[in-house]
């Protein structure tokens, strides 16, 4: 399906691996000018290929989310080489571990909120004057399904997450007429390296790969959507085909 993405300019954040990773190949099969930012630059290297063999432009950026003092430093660096955003992919998330709320440790806490609710508001806050250059533009954050159930054993990830919609809220309410948008997507469970570490007993064949989620980020970045604003959404609500879903074959040590 064409989503009328060609060209346009989107900055994913956690395009190392993962659902950052498809979401951002994905972009370059409609043709888009990608932005990939994440830690890891080897991955961002494969990602990178993915989206050139794909037919999109890509522009890497090796950066760390946590690394809040630089945000001026990467928003300078990108107003220099890009002349607007149309949309920001917030991608970026990680639990080491689930751990009960009484045995968590102040330090994972902190590192909980500030990576997957602290970052993505403060890029978003230091990314608005290239947002704003934009005829439209979309803002995604990427959720879970502690959004709406009460899951145990998740400690900051589980509130950081929980926060997004309310945050997405409040960044619609606060520009009601103005041409860029915010949502937050709800994957749902999807077969990534986090999926495994969380769930180590769970096998992978009723849980989606990362690819079979990307078709509802794109309907949200294009203009098919232009009317979802400050709405928590699920991927499965979008792409019908996830609602069935079964893995073909997933060999064993890929689950």
């Amino acid at each position: 399906m064409q989503y009328d993405l060609k060209d346009k300019i989107i900055l994913v954040t956690g395009a190392s691996d993962g659902i950052g990773a498809a979401v951002a190949a994905g972009l370059g099969e409609q043709g888009a000018n990608v932005i990939i930012l994440g830690r890891k630059e080897d991955s961002l290297a494969q990602t990178q290929a993915r989206i050139e063999a794909l037919g999109g432009r890509c522009l890497v950026v090796p950066f760390d989310l946590m690394n809040f003092d630089n945000y001026g430093k990467l928003f300078l660096a990108l107003k220099d080489q890009v002349p607007h955003l149309d949309g920001l992919v917030h991608c970026a998330g990680e639990v080491d571990r689930c751990t009960p709320m009484v045995h968590i440790k102040p330090a994972e806490f902190r590192k909980m909120l500030d990576l997957n609710l602290t970052s993505p508001n403060l890029l978003t806050q230091i990314m608005m004057p290239l947002l704003k250059r934009a005829e439209a533009a979309s803002v995604i954050f990427t959720s879970c399904d502690m959004v709406d159930e009460d899951q145990l054993h998740w400690h900051g990830f589980g509130l950081a997450k929980r926060a997004l919609p309310y945050a997405a809220a409040m960044w619609q309410g606060e520009s009601p007429d103005k041409p860029y948008r915010f949502n937050v997507l709800n994957p749902g469970r999807v077969r990534t390296e986090m999926f495994k570490r969380a769930y180590p007993g769970l096998h992978g064949r009723h849980v989606p790969a990362p690819v079979a989620v990307v078709p509802a980020y794109l309907h949200l970045l294009s203009a098919q959507s232009s009317e979802i604003r400050g709405q928590s959404l699920h991927a499965i609500d979008l792409v019908p085909a996830l609602k069935n879903y079964v893995a073909p074959e997933i060999e064993e040590n890929n689950v």
